[in-house]
């Protein structure tokens, strides 16, 4: 089983990741970090800022699923990885958005919370 990451180079992004890749380590899980930035940026310890190694025996095995050119959407983008691994949890991370935002620009959260076959763990950034 694996725990999929829902990454944006945001500060909630940043929270997802660490907070997945705690999950992975406690469960000895592999970690699936989908990479659903809009831009393109990359993952990576030097661009997220996390030490996605881990310490010791439950360290996680990680690997990143980079933004697709045949998926242009990001929530089918994380439900298909989900699908595909069988994965046991999806952490996302949320921020705040006006009802106008929403209704013009759509919600892959919302969309990953009701559509997801596993539980969704989504966080804020503190």
């Amino acid at each position: 089983m694996a725990i999929v990451a829902c990454y944006t180079n945001t500060p909630e992004g940043h929270a997802a990741v660490a907070r997945a890749h705690q999950e992975s380590s406690r469960l000895g899980e592999e970690l699936v970090v989908v990479n659903i930035d809009g831009n393109g940026s990359g993952i990576g310890a030097e661009t997220s800022g996390l030490d996605l190694t881990g310490p010791g025996e439950g360290a996680a095995r990680v690997r990143v699923v980079p933004p697709s050119s045949s998926i242009h959407d990001a929530a089918d983008l994380v439900l298909q990885t989900q699908q595909e691994l069988n994965a046991s949890l999806i952490v996302l991370g949320l921020r705040r958005r006006s009802r106008v935002g929403k209704l013009i620009m759509g919600s892959h959260a919302q969309r990953i919370l009701i559509e997801a076959d596993c539980p969704v763990l989504t966080l804020k950034a503190v």
